[in-house]
């Protein structure tokens, strides 16, 4: 099976979206909610974008807009506890840096999902719903069909 965006295997996917969430907290739900999200946006980095480096970039399909808003209104604990525990300075990260950097990208969609007021659905359909109002907006091209067919073809059908 051929990776893309600089993912190794589903496997380290996985364990960077829970050494993301140890250091920017939210529990399961927010592990679970990123690697979905990753499931969505590219099937867990198996499919591939024509696009790496502009518009939706990296595993997570993070966008400009997205990074303008997280450097703008982003908060700076968050940012300091970034560059102790990653060595990260989000402040200085430009989109094409999470092409090919799959833990920088989950970071980003950390902090993308922060900066949105309602709690995290415990739920796959709750989720999907999340994703589709606040990640991919009514801009973006998913639904929520998207979202669980992608959630099973790339993590399985037991995942849902």
């Amino acid at each position: 099976m051929n990776l893309y965006y600089g993912v190794t295997s589903l496997e380290s996917l996985k364990a960077i979206c829970q050494r993301v969430v140890d250091v920017l907290g939210g529990g399961d739900n927010a592990v679970k909610l990123l690697l979905e999200t990753c499931a969505a946006e590219t099937l867990c980095g198996r499919y591939p974008d024509s696009t790496p480096e502009r518009l939706g970039v990296s595993v997570g399909q993070v966008d400009q807009i997205a990074l303008d808003d997280i450097h703008q209104e982003g908060e700076q604990r968050h940012f300091d506890l970034i560059a102790k525990e990653f060595g990260y300075n989000i402040k200085t990260i430009k989109l094409a840096y999470l092409a090919f950097d799959p833990l920088l990208a989950v970071i980003v969609m950390r902090l993308v999902y922060k900066r949105k007021p309602p709690a995290i659905p415990s739920t796959l359909c709750g989720r999907a719903e999340y994703w589709k109002e606040l990640y991919n907006t009514a801009a973006g091209k998913g639904d929520e069909l998207h979202y669980f067919d992608n959630v099973a073809a790339a993590l399985g059908e037991e995942w849902r």
